[in-house]
This record gives structure tokens, sequence and C-alpha cells, in this order.
């Protein structure tokens, strides 16, 4: 093959998607959702040790981030598809039981 049909064929592959901005892309994501993760710990952690209780609403969302999340990425990406339904299907989980939480119904 030449080097034109290679790069035709790459970016048929790639829906013409620049390559470096989705990898900015996933590393944002990935950036992001650690620092949610590290927030609610702060935050958690205060509510507990000032004795105001526990916000379930802030918790659902974070959940939900990952939820969709690893969900996206278990329909799309097939070599980890059984560890990432795995993944979606715990924080699912998670974020059921904070929504109920939150309304008082667990």
């Amino acid at each position: 093959m030449k080097k034109e049909e290679i790069l035709e064929k790459s970016r048929k592959d790639n829906k013409n998607i620049d390559m470096y901005e989705q990898e900015v892309t996933i590393k944002a994501a990935t950036c992001a959702a650690v620092t949610m993760l590290i927030l609610a710990f702060i935050y958690f952690t205060y509510e507990i040790m000032s004795g105001k209780g526990t916000n379930y609403a802030l918790y659902s969302l974070i959940t939900i981030y990952n939820t969709i999340l690893y969900g996206g990425k278990a329909i799309k990406i097939e070599r980890c598809r059984r560890l990432n339904t795995s993944t979606a299907i715990i924080w699912g989980l998670l974020t059921v039981t904070l929504v109920l939480s939150y309304f008082n119904v667990l």
C-alpha cells in the first residue's frame, strides 16, 4: 500500500477525528474523574467531622459520571468489555443507592 492509501484508510477508520484531540479528551476526562473523587472524599470527610450529615445528591452526581463513563467504554471498546461492564454496574448500583438514600427511601 502507498502512504496515501494508508492515511485514507486510517481517516475512514477514525471517522476523521484527530487522534491528538481524542487523546487529550481522554486524559482530560480521566483527570476530571479523579479530581471529582478527591473532592468528594474531602467533602465527605468534612461533613462527617463537622457533624453536618452526608449530602447524597452530591455523591450521586459523581457516581453517575463514572457509571456513564464505564458504560460507554463497555459498549464501544471490545477488548475490556467484561471489566468495564462490571465496573459500570458497580458504579450504577452505588448511584441508585445514593439517590434512594437522598430521598430517604433506604
